[in-house]
């Protein structure tokens, strides 16, 4: 998929935030440059360095000392020949690094620069740091997220910083769009806390209206009862009853004349305000299941479900499996590794890992090269320890 061939990327994003769209980028053919500090990004062993081997396909790599003033005008001649430039530090340090926008519009007007941070690049909040799990607690996320009787919990995922970076990368798409009609570059801004409170959107809303607010509620959710995960004889399975035909549909399914003919429960607000009633009935009915004969049933009967699978479970489901959205392959320092790839199926096919993450400055020499630098002046560079290529 080359849709975004002669596109060139300049991507200075670490962790999650801004480094899954850089990635998306790359994804859709894409020439994404990621420059690192010569030790690497700080999350190069996060988590063993899953993260880092996560987010960074069909990117190259370039390993810079940006705290020196060669470091810093390396960059800037990279970035004066860039398409886009991505950048998620704390407001304020990518300009003490001599990469502010004004300074890279300097050198290239239609450059499309997007910086996503915790707050936004103005604001009181602006220069605080933030992960998104601040955001989380922030936004009403994590106080309504648990058992009811539990304590708040964050999502497992960091589901903010994905699609903090998701919004950054549509409004990339949009300005390059833009600039060809008009040629001129555009200043992006991306928060972790309004991209939050976009999740919170139709809670906020109800709100407003209501004065009612989320609680935790499990995997359940306050529309609608029965719709949560329940346990059977071996493990549990998610059940979602929203519209009242899935109520029919799942009496019918697991033959619950009984229950089908109680009042109480024949609308979906019957059985919101039963909710403690239907949820018991139910629970005590899934039981005498076995995890994958009520999944069977259910599925038979037209009624959302799933049995909860772990990560080293979801290879064996047949329609992952026929998506092909995993990928195994060799990697120079951890072997055998699996990794997700773009959910973008298009025309029948999705992406292809053209480049797999970049080692620490593997491709430094390569890219300095292409941006005229000498052999002499890259190899200056390199003894200096202004530029770090893996592996010399």
């Amino acid at each position: 998929m080359k849709f975004l061939d002669g596109i060139k990327v300049i991507d200075f994003t670490a962790a999650i935030a801004g480094t899954l769209g850089t990635m998306t980028l790359g994804d859709l053919g894409a020439d994404v440059i990621k420059i690192e500090p010569p030790r690497g990004e700080h999350y190069r062993t996060a988590m063993d360095g899953a993260i880092l081997l996560a987010h960074n396909r069909n990117k190259r790599g370039v390993a810079l000392d940006l705290r020196t003033k060669e470091g810093q005008e390396v960059a800037l001649s990279i970035a004066s020949k860039a398409d886009v430039l991505t950048e998620n530090f704390v407001p304020g340090t990518i300009d003490r690094l001599g990469l502010s926008y004004e300074r890279v519009r300097e050198v290239n007007p239609s450059i499309v620069y997007c910086s996503v941070s915790g707050f936004g690049q103005e604001g009181p909040y602006s220069k605080r740091a933030s992960y998104d799990p601040v955001a989380q607690a922030m936004a009403g996320i994590m106080i309504a997220t648990g058992e009811p009787e539990g304590k708040p919990c964050r999502q497992v995922t960091s589901l903010i910083d994905v699609t903090a970076s998701l919004y950054a990368t549509i409004a990339v798409l949009a300005c390059l769009r833009e600039r060809e009609k008009t040629g001129k570059g555009r200043r992006i801004d991306v928060s972790l806390l309004d991209t939050a409170l976009a999740a919170m959107n139709y809670f906020i809303t109800w709100n407003s209206f209501t004065g009612k607010v989320p609680t935790r509620i499990g995997s359940g959710a306050a529309g609608w009862a029965p719709y949560q995960a329940f346990d059977t004889k071996d493990g549990p399975v998610w059940v979602g009853v929203s519209v009242d035909r899935f109520w029919w549909d799942f009496c019918k399914g697991l033959e619950l004349d009984d229950l089908a003919a109680d009042e109480r429960f024949a609308t979906d607000q019957g059985r919101r305000e039963h909710r403690e009633e239907v949820v018991t009935k139910v629970a005590e009915i899934c039981m005498q299941y076995t995890s994958q004969e009520l999944e069977a049933k259910l599925i038979q009967a037209g009624v959302p479900c799933a049995r909860l699978a772990t990560v080293a479970e979801v290879g064996e489901n047949p329609q992952v499996q026929f998506r092909g959205i995993l990928e195994d392959s060799d990697y120079a320092t951890k072997g055998r590794i699996r990794t997700v790839r773009a959910p973008t199926m298009i025309d029948g096919n999705l992406p292809e890992t053209r480049i797999p993450t970049p080692l620490l400055g593997q491709h430094t020499v390569e890219v300095l090269k292409e941006h005229g630098y000498s052999d002499d002046k890259i190899q200056e560079l390199l003894s200096k320890g202004i530029a770090v290529q893996y592996g010399a």
